[in-house]
């Protein structure tokens, strides 16, 4: 999900006011369209219809019985998701956190709505909008619940293995474009074929599969 053009949005929240007027900021900010719903009205979005959705979640609606909802949508509907939590306490759960397996940004009750959209560029652009912090202590999570497959049974080339490095580290495309010399599209498209190949849907789930497999031998 890397081309804005591609990209689908939905935004899980309540019926007021504040959430019409996020909705119609971030359309306007970033070119998108928005549509917006409420965890019991899942069944009736029109998105369905396609296959991968960026869900922007109201943190602060989500109970056991909306994420059962939630859940029970995505998976009736075979969708391929990656979402997005606005409105987040500061010492977020990470236990919770890591029932998301496809999260890729957060966004704080305190941040600014010129913060929020640059986040969403970032994610629009395959990237993660996830604090070094949350995202160590995620990866932790995830280890703790998900086997460990054997090393280097993905087929990857060196170039690859470079970028999943390079990756593990923590620096985003442009940067990782930089230290070796090629575009930024080079990099989407290896990381594309990466996923593909290693089985992930994102770059949190590659990037805990890199720590895994070839943090330590990666050159190998």
């Amino acid at each position: 999900m890397h081309k804005q053009k591609d990209n689908k949005f939905l935004f899980i929240s309540c019926s007021s006011l504040q959430s019409s007027l996020f909705k119609e900021y971030l359309e306007k900010s970033l070119d998108i369209s928005i549509e917006c719903t409420t965890f019991d009205k899942l069944k009736k979005s029109e998105l369905v219809k396609f296959n991968e959705v960026t869900i922007i979640i109201d943190h602060t609606k989500i109970t056991d019985d909306s994420y059962d909802q939630y859940i029970d949508f995505v998976c009736t509907h075979s969708l391929i998701t990656q979402e997005v939590f606005i409105n987040s306490k500061d010492n977020i759960d990470i236990e919770e956190l890591a029932k998301w397996p496809n999260i890729v940004g957060i966004f704080f009750e305190t941040d600014e709505l010129s913060t929020v959209v640059k986040g969403m560029r970032t994610i629009i652009d395959g990237e993660l909008w996830l604090s070094r912090k949350v995202t160590q202590r995620l990866i932790s999570a995830y280890r703790s619940k998900e086997p460990i497959t054997p090393k280097h049974d993905a087929k990857l080339t060196t170039r690859e293995k470079e970028i999943m490095k390079l990756l593990v580290s923590g620096v985003s495309n442009v940067q990782i474009a930089q230290k070796l010399y090629v575009s930024e599209n080079t990099i989407k498209t290896h990381l594309h074929n990466v996923f593909k190949k290693i089985k992930v849907k994102n770059r949190i789930q590659a990037f805990m599969w890199a720590k895994n497999h070839y943090y330590n031998d990666i050159s190998s």
